[in-house]
């Protein structure tokens, strides 16, 4: 086989990140944009030892699994992978996408996941956008990375994100406001109705009917459909017996220790960025909530120093890092301390299950993992995780 050869090919399944997948003369072809049950007409475009590349020329036999992509930048754009299937096979590619990864990297046979929850909305879902901008000869682009992540796709309006971020940035375009810097990162937040205080500094939130605030340049669950069932689902897993102490690790501005504090006696959050804690104690003083406090510091270091208070017993903690996941050291820090429950929460399978590998070799079991689809039309999943003291 040789570069620019034209191949047909079935195609099998779908991998984490949308390439179609087929086999042709002992070689895996991943075709990007295909989907399982296509039969193609593809060209070469990737020789590797193990693997080729290939792009769709024809389409021979359509597969009754894809569907009509709504984005015209579609294919163009890096940030979505996942428009051309149908939403119902979105969720079974992740489920399975989960299911190979505690296998594969976790190395638990079995791996307990449910199945997936959907979103209630699968476009203009998201709450907050992160644009790149840059200048060119003739003017300047504002957009997303392309598939290469090379370039930037000059995008007028995302089909993902919620229609007045859209027209923010429409706004932007027209008033040809100045760019200060090469390949600036432009963050537009979602309009909310409660939104009225006027300060720049902070957007909000309601989740659940409370009002949460949030540091305009700090992180938020982006799903605004699916937010309320992530915390009733975190909820559910705490139980109903009142607990001492609930730790709540990486807690932002305290989204889920606010809910949690009435499912024990005290609740304790941990964040490392300033602004995000400073914004969980207003939320948590305005909701009138008095048995939460908020430390701001590195987890590891927190967990290894005397933050807990005399007679306090760890009865739950919950994590939700960032996509590269949990320290090794951070990871001991919390078997160390011995809480009778772990719910690991995470955007990244594959790095959630080489943590809970290493939870589990240290006397966790795994009871459940459930996908909650916090970003449909692409490649990832939120995913809830329970782990109990064996």
């Amino acid at each position: 086989m040789q570069l620019k050869d034209r191949i047909i090919i079935k195609i099998d399944s779908v991998a984490f990140g949308g390439e179609g997948v087929g086999r042709i003369d002992n070689f895996v072809v991943f075709v990007p944009f295909s989907a399982a049950g296509d039969e193609l007409e593809v060209e070469i475009t990737q020789l590797k030892k193990k693997f080729v590349r290939g792009r769709i020329l024809r389409i021979i036999k359509e597969s009754p699994l894809r569907a009509k992509p709504l984005c015209r930048y579609y294919k163009k754009c890096g940030g979505c992978c996942y428009q051309h299937l149908s939403y119902e096979y979105q969720l079974a590619i992740k489920k399975k996408q989960v299911e190979d990864a505690f296998l594969r990297i976790g190395k638990i046979e079995n791996p307990p996941v449910l199945e997936a929850i959907a979103s209630p909305g699968i476009y203009h879902y998201r709450g907050k956008a992160q644009y790149h901008a840059g200048g060119v000869t003739d003017g300047r682009i504002i957009g997303f990375l392309d598939i290469t992540g090379s370039k930037i796709v000059d995008i007028e309006n995302c089909e993902i994100m919620e229609e007045t971020i859209n027209e923010k940035l429409r706004d932007l375009r027209e008033s040809k406001q100045p760019l200060h810097e090469k390949d600036a990162q432009l963050i537009i937040w979602s309009d909310c109705p409660a939104d009225m205080s006027g300060n720049k500094e902070s957007i909000v939130r309601i989740v659940k009917g409370k009002k949460l605030l949030v540091p305009r340049d700090g992180f938020f669950q982006a799903n605004l459909y699916l937010t309320d069932r992530l915390v009733d689902e975190v909820c559910r897993l705490a139980g109903d017996n009142e607990m001492n102490t609930i730790v709540d690790a990486c807690c932002g501005s305290g989204l889920f220790s606010v809910f949690l504090s009435s499912y024990a006696k005290n609740v304790i959050g941990i964040e490392i960025n300033e602004k995000s804690v400073k914004y969980a104690q207003i939320n948590a003083g305005n909701l009138g909530i008095k048995n939460v406090r908020f430390i701001h510091g590195d987890i590891e270091k927190v967990f290894q120093g005397e933050f807990l208070q005399q007679g306090d017993k760890i009865d739950l903690i919950v994590i939700d890092p960032p996509r590269t996941g949990c320290e090794k050291a951070v990871l001991k820090s919390i078997v160390d301390l011995r809480p009778g429950n772990i719910i690991y929460i995470s955007c990244n399978p594959a790095t959630q299950a080489r943590d809970v590998k290493y939870l589990n070799e240290c006397g966790y079991d795994l009871q459940s993992l459930l996908p909650v689809d916090m970003f449909p039309q692409t490649s990832h999943a939120e995913v809830i995780g329970f782990m109990t003291l064996m």
